[in-house]
């Protein structure tokens, strides 16, 4: 990764600017997996490995790194798997400006951090440290969800028939 430091969004273990692309610290949580996707929000940045685990790193001020912390990591640290995500193989990831959202392989979706919006997208304003359950009504009732993404404060989901969902920030009409 490269760019941008300030919280350890490049995951290299230091707060350093990079203008050339630098190793992911493959210690600790990433330590012989394999990468399969990956998702980078405005301070943080998430992966998706080839074995169910998801690890995030970077800015943490509102729990968008989903290990129960507020605290920021510039190496990767899991995601809290034991709440929402309990038997769930996730599929897809997207991170926002400051929260995260996954899809899982059973359609459901699970999101976590900032929440000032609505962007958790489970009917409240109040931040996350740990993954929820994005309430799937309204637009979202009895569709298959099939790809999502993350706004600054507000999400997309694309449906198998078409429709496309939005909740979240509409202050200048994303929704």
């Amino acid at each position: 990764s490269w760019g941008s430091n300030t919280f350890g969004q490049l995951g290299d273990a230091s707060t350093t600017q990079a203008t050339a692309p630098v190793p992911v610290d493959e210690n600790g949580v990433l330590a012989g997996k394999t990468v399969v996707a990956s998702a980078a929000g405005m301070e943080h940045t998430l992966a998706l490995c080839s074995d169910g685990t998801l690890a995030a790193w970077g800015s943490n001020a509102f729990g968008q790194l989903g290990n129960n912390s507020a605290q920021p990591s510039s190496i990767p640290v899991v995601v809290d798997a034991s709440g929402v995500l309990v038997g769930k193989t996730v599929i897809a990831l997207a991170a926002g400006f400051e929260h995260s959202l996954v899809l899982c392989s059973d359609g459901s979706l699970a999101a976590w951090g900032n929440n000032t919006s609505g962007q958790l997208g489970n009917n409240t304003t109040t931040a996350s440290p740990v993954p929820v359950a994005v309430h799937q009504t309204g637009a979202l009732a009895g569709r298959s969800v099939i790809a999502i993404y993350a706004g600054q404060y507000h999400n997309l989901a694309l449906c198998a028939d078409g429709t496309l969902a939005a909740w979240g920030s509409n202050s200048l009409g994303q929704l």
